[in-house]
């Protein structure tokens, strides 16, 4: 069975170098800001150029040994868009993949569901990944090697690919599990369910059934729905958006790191050594970041393919709190204005200075073109006639 899944990755010939992830540590440093001629106070710089985001809270690792089989879901975001019918074109020409129809998701955004055609040996759960067109690929249940199978393959239909380490870094992982293994018998003890209340087990401090999918302790547990590959889809609506804010804050601390000298020069009084063009490119970066993360009107709404869908508007806002979107948007949002107000306070400063010292050029070309007027150059010149004649007979007569 496992000749199935290799064959595929040997056809394709996949270098994995790319996905070589090296996770680095971000360091955020403080620096006053502060500057007279500007009116920026200490705090209203720093304290934003390099403010922490807020800590997305982390799915707990599975345990080694646990009498709840465990599995996951990892999302990345690797390029501003995709091209989904080549990507689904690609996949199924592997051989190793095929299209899965996802009923009842017609209203819902674009997006490409697809599954193994073959399963591993023991297997207890179905793989499934998701695309998203907007860049973003979430896997349930699968390898890490299955996975950067996939992501090599779609590279070629990725529009302004991200770099890997960035990928790897701003990805995320949440493990899940079915409500039917709670209902095992060895479980049961394990929780010490109440056999007063039947068809129910006790599982962390709750009385559960097996009838409704539960986000519990950082964890998903399925039921057993007809409605399964729409949950999951709702989930994995989630995580991609989480993901794609990941990364967009990410590029907000590069920038910072990248301006953060501005206010050490404005705090010791040297001369700013920006010019008009790299403050306007600047701004050029801020403004379509604040563009691309306001067509991207989810961050801060529920999308309207979950109003008429209680039960999966619920499963996507429990997953969309517990990784703090909405915070981290309004944060980056406070974060992206303060940048665009300190360039155009740069700008305006430059802009100013440009035009003081044209006036001061003006004001002497007005001066040079009046003692013209006056004869004062004529007089000067006449003058050093006489003092040089003078000077020649003077010089005549002693000699």
């Amino acid at each position: 069975m496992l000749n199935f899944m290799i064959k595929p990755f040997l056809r394709s010939g996949c270098n994995f170098s790319r996905f070589k992830f090296l996770i680095k540590p971000i360091r955020f440093e403080t620096h006053d800001v502060t500057n007279k001629r500007f009116l920026m106070t200490a705090t209203s710089s720093s304290s934003f150029l390099s403010k922490q985001r807020p800590n997305k809270k982390k799915s707990k690792k599975i345990p080694q040994f646990t009498s709840i089989p465990m599995f996951k879901v990892k999302a990345y975001a690797t390029a501003d868009y995709y091209d989904l019918e080549n990507i689904k074109i690609s996949v199924l020409n592997s051989e190793a993949y095929e299209s899965v129809t996802v009923s009842n998701s017609e209203e819902a955004n674009e997006f490409l569901c697809i599954k193994p055609k073959y399963e591993q040996v023991n297997e207890i759960e179905p793989r499934h990944i998701f695309f998203f067109e907007d860049g973003s690929v979430v896997f349930w249940n699968l390898s890490n090697e299955e996975e950067r199978f996939i992501l090599e393959l779609i590279e070629k239909h990725e529009e302004n690919t991200y770099d890997s380490e960035i990928v790897e870094e701003e990805s995320e992982v949440i493990n899940y599990s079915r409500l039917k293994f709670l209902f095992m018998d060895d479980v049961k003890k394990d929780e010490a369910a109440d056999a007063t209340i039947p068809n129910l087990v006790k599982f962390k401090g709750l009385y559960l059934d097996d009838k409704t999918t539960k986000f519990i302790d950082n964890q998903i547990y399925f039921s057993e729905s007809t409605d399964h590959l729409l949950e999951k889809y709702a989930f994995s609506d989630a995580i991609a958006l989480s993901v794609k804010l990941g990364i967009w804050e990410k590029n907000l601390d590069k920038f910072s790191e990248k301006i953060e000298y501005i206010s050490d020069d404005m705090r010791r009084g040297k001369n700013l050594k920006l010019k008009l063009e790299e403050i306007l490119k600047y701004l050029g970066e801020l403004f379509t970041m604040r563009h691309v993360i306001s067509l991207h009107s989810n961050f801060l709404d529920t999308p309207d393919f979950y109003w008429d869908r209680e039960k999966l508007e619920n499963l996507y806002s429990q997953l969309y709190s517990h990784l703090s979107i909405a915070k981290r948007t309004r944060l980056y949002n406070e974060r992206l204005n303060h940048c665009i107000n300190l360039m155009e306070i740069l700008k305006q400063h430059l802009t100013d200075k440009n035009s003081t010292r044209l006036e001061w050029i003006i004001i002497g070309l007005i001066a040079l073109e009046v003692l013209i007027a006056l004869g004062v150059f004529d007089f000067i010149k006449n003058f050093s006639k006489c003092l040089i004649e003078y000077t020649n007979n003077t010089f005549k007569k002693n000699k």
